[in-house]
């Protein structure tokens, strides 16, 4: 990548607002094709949406969210291991998740131990406490991970070429991480 202190946070930025017009395009679609009371209603809500602007079966849609499932858990595996890699690599895990394979210099036990765990997982419990789980997960994830940043960002020296953001705005990720996992936990004791 040339560039990537530049071109890095151009990436994201544009990124997040690709994702956000998307997200509320297909919104806005959904809400004017079916009354938002059958949306909430549907066990399918987008597959209900395509056959009423198209007055066919929803296969073609039903399709694109079973890759879309298969793509987001792939994802979530590789984030997984590497996030367990790097881990492991620190010393906060034990050596077997920073071992990395001969040939293919990725960690294949941590690889092949979160594909047990998750297929396990997505046989065992229903899909919604699956997604919820995942969720879950990911604002951890993101919780620590904006903590970190807000920690460097408090260390001097600055690292030559990296963007000079703001140390609150790590804190904000935080901060907002953690309302949303503060949020989903109160929403399961409900």
């Amino acid at each position: 990548m040339k560039q990537p202190s530049r071109t890095l946070p151009r990436a994201i930025i544009i990124s997040l607002v690709v994702t956000t017009i998307l997200y509320m395009l297909v919104s806005t679609v959904a809400v004017l094709t079916v009354p938002p009371a059958e949306l909430a209603n549907s066990k399918a809500p987008l597959a209900l949406v395509y056959q009423q602007a198209t007055g066919q079966a929803p296969y073609f849609i039903t399709a694109i969210g079973l890759a879309a499932v298969i793509n987001g858990a792939l994802i979530q595996i590789i984030m997984a291991s590497r996030v367990l890699y790097g881990m492991s690599r620190q010393g906060w895990l034990p050596d077997v998740f920073g071992e990395l394979h001969a040939t293919t210099r990725t960690p294949l036990k941590t690889t092949l131990m979160l594909c047990s765990v998750i297929l396990v997982a997505a046989l065992w419990l229903p899909l919604l406490t699956l997604a919820e789980i995942t969720s879950l997960f990911t604002l951890l994830v993101f919780a620590v991970v904006n903590l970190s940043l807000w920690r460097v960002k408090g260390r001097e020296p600055y690292v030559a070429d990296a963007p000079l953001f703001p140390r609150w705005m790590p804190l904000c990720g935080f901060l907002f991480s953690t309302l949303f996992i503060l949020f989903q936990l109160w929403h399961w004791s409900q």
